[in-house]
Parts: structure tokens; sequence; C-alpha cells
């Protein structure tokens, strides 16, 4: 009863409650416009109207896609091309410059409120199958994330058959690398990475996740020693500062990490420098960079710390499953194949 008097007197809480999670994306629920079977909505934006803005669509089982457009009419055109269940449709004018903006804060807020998204990026969690579904099973896939067993890479021994001219590309790199005082921490720390958080490291290798060897990034100020990447972006670097060559590294993790506040506090006592919230488009709403002391003290985390590797584990599988890396022409082939070494000789 109480609630009952609370909500009548308040007017404007009521109305909240009442809203379904379209409304609070700014659309309006019951409003919209029904596109089953139609390929075309240019009656609904004629010359006159806006067409740049967010639109939100529903398919016909349930699912939704939030997505941007400069043009609104060419861009349904193109989603009809490939989707013929579309059902519904919403629109709301945002200028362009706030376009990407506004897409991501929707995306994360219909994502809180349990929407089921097809989008693949801004998103925490891909449905749907996956090109990481034609070499690892979904199955496959969840009982690695649970339990971190390596999956089965039988047979699969991409270095020895790539062309010679695909190795040779950071050939130079890597004998570079390998003769800094540091190399046989830079290779215990890939070594452990790989086996441990890269689900089925052999057949996704170049494909799902690239390792560059000494890339230019930040040459003059920060060099690295490598990046390894998934998907669009770098899930772990680690290189120097060019003037003190001190090391620094770097590793992208999901908030499952810290279970609680005090462990995270912890954690950090023990081995990181900052834990702080990052916004890669790739890696959804739940993202953190935890920058590490040392290479020893990163090594030590993978190796004592199963909420670490397992944070770890999640987020790279999120990113497999949004599609390969965009990263393969950077792969070295000779600095992956030593650390996978590392994993037979146990050193």
């Amino acid at each position: 009863m109480l609630a009952l008097v609370i909500l009548y007197c308040c007017p404007i809480l009521f109305h909240s409650l009442m809203l379904s999670p379209i409304d609070k994306l700014g659309f309006h629920a019951l409003g919209g416009h029904s596109v089953r079977g139609r390929v075309s909505i240019a009656d609904l934006f004629p010359v006159s109207k806006n067409r740049c803005g967010i639109y939100l669509l529903r398919f016909r089982n349930n699912s939704f896609y939030i997505g941007q457009a400069v043009d609104a009419v060419k861009r349904f055109a193109q989603h009809r091309k490939n989707y013929d269940t579309i059902e519904h449709y919403w629109f709301q004018d945002v200028p362009k410059g706030k376009l990407d903006e506004v897409e991501q804060h929707l995306i994360q807020q219909a994502e809180q409120a349990g929407m089921l998204l097809t989008n693949k990026t801004f998103v925490t969690n891909v449905i749907g199958e996956t090109d990481l579904d034609l070499l690892v099973t979904p199955a496959e896939q969840e009982a690695w994330l649970r339990c971190g067993e390596p999956l089965n890479n039988d047979g699969i021994d991409l270095s020895s058959s790539i062309e010679e001219k695909f190795r040779f590309k950071y050939h130079q790199n890597f004998l570079q690398l390998q003769d800094q005082p540091v190399y046989p921490q830079v290779r215990a720390v890939l070594s452990a990475y790989i086996k441990q958080v890269i689900p089925a490291f052999k057949k996704t290798e170049q494909s799902f996740w690239a390792l560059s060897c000494l890339p230019s990034t930040n040459k003059s100020t920060y060099p690295r020693y490598f990046a390894l990447s998934i998907n669009g972006m770098e899930v772990l670097v680690a290189g120097e500062e060019k003037k003190t060559k001190d090391s620094f590294a770097f590793a992208i993790v999901t908030g499952s990490c810290f279970p609680t506040m005090s462990y995270k506090a912890w954690f950090l006592r023990s081995y990181a420098l900052s834990i702080k919230a990052s916004a890669y488009r790739a890696a959804g709403t739940d993202q953190y960079r935890i920058d590490f002391k040392s290479l020893q003290h990163l090594l030590s985390a993978l190796n004592q710390e199963p909420s670490f590797s397992h944070s770890i584990r999640e987020m790279n599988l999120r990113l497999m499953r949004r599609g390969g890396t965009i990263y393969s022409p950077y792969h070295c082939f000779d600095l992956a194949q030593d650390a996978m070494n590392q994993m037979v000789l146990g050193t």
C-alpha cells in the first residue's frame, strides 16, 4: 500500500518505472514504423526531413540492432539486402558529430536493460554464429572459458607451413629483440599468456590473434617489445621507457578479475601500478586496463591468480567472437613460434 501511495504522489517516478527499455533509449516503444517485408523506407524520410541519426531495428526473433546513419534510407536498404527479418524501425535525430558517442551510450544502456542485441561493436557479448565457431565449437569455447584447459591443437603448425617470405618480413625484428637482455622474460610472459588465455592458439594464430615484434608505435618515447592483438585492439603490450630503460606492461581484462573491492585493492598493491576502466570500441562495456609494476609481476599474476587469467580468457573470447584480427599483416611468426616452443621446454 505504501508503495502505491509513493507512486501516486510521485508521478515522475511512476512514469519512469512504467517506461519500457525502448522508451528509456529515447525511442517511443509504441511508435516507430512496422517495416515487415519492406525493402525501402524512402517514404518515411522525404527530402525535407533529416536523415542523420541513430536507429533501432527489431527482428522477428525479438533481437535488436542499434546503429548510426548519415542517410537513414540508404542504411536501411543496406541492412535489408542482408536481412529479410526486420520487423520494426525506430529513429531519433542526432547531429553527425555526436553519432559515435550516442550510439555507444545507447548500446551500453540497452545491454544493461537486458535487450538482446545483434551488434558486434560496443557490445559485451556477440550472439549467434561467428567465424570462430568454424574452428572451435561453442561447447568447446564455453568449456575452455570455464576451466582454461588448452584446446586441441593437434596437426596444426602454421609456422612450418607458411611461405618463407612471410616469416622473413619480421625476422630481423625478432633477432633484435632476441639479443636484448630482457628477452627471456618477454618469452616467458608470452608463453604463459598464449597457453593460458588464447583458445586453440595454434588454430587461431594469425587469423584471430597476431603478435607484432618491435612495432614502431611510440618508438621515440616508449618503444615496445611486442603487442599482442585480437580483433581490432591490443590486449597485451610490453616495452620500455626510452630514457630510463624501465620496462612497462599492460593487459586488458574484464571486471571478473576483481570479485571484491578488497581483492582489487590487494591485486593493485601486489602486482600493478594502476587499474583503470578503458573504452575500446571492440571490448564492450566491461573492460579494464591493468598496468603492471614489471614483466615479472605480470607473469606472477598469470601463474598465481585464477581470477586474473579467467578475466583475460573472457575478454579474449569476446573479441575473437567479433571476428578475425585486423593486425594479421604484422604477425611475427618467429616470436610466436619461440613462445610456443617454450611451452614444450617448460623452462
